[in-house]
C-alpha cells in the first residue's frame, strides 16, 4: 500500500507542479511549493482509500471447497 501511495504522490505532485507553472502561469516558487503539498495529500489519500477498502483473501476454487466439505 505504501508503495502505491508513494508512486501516486510522486506523479500527483509532479503533475501539479508542472501544470501550475505551464498552464495556470503560477510563479516558480509557488509551483515548487505545490509539489510536496499535493504529493503528500495524494500519498495519504491513496493509503487511506486502500486501508478503507480492506484486504480480502481471494475465494477458494470450488474443487478445494468440495474437498474440505468431504473431510469435515
Amino acid at each position: 500500500m505504501a508503495w502505491v501511495g508513494l508512486i501516486a504522490g510522486l506523479f500527483g505532485g509532479l503533475l501539479a507542479a508542472v501544470l501550475g507553472y505551464t498552464v495556470f502561469a503560477l510563479p516558480l516558487w509557488l509551483s515548487l511549493a505545490l509539489y510536496p503539498l499535493i504529493g503528500s495529500l495524494s500519498l495519504f489519500a491513496t493509503i487511506g482509500v486502500l486501508l478503507l477498502r480492506g484486504r480480502s483473501d481471494p475465494p477458494m476454487p470450488p474443487a478445494v471447497l468440495a474437498a474440505e466439505m468431504e473431510t469435515a
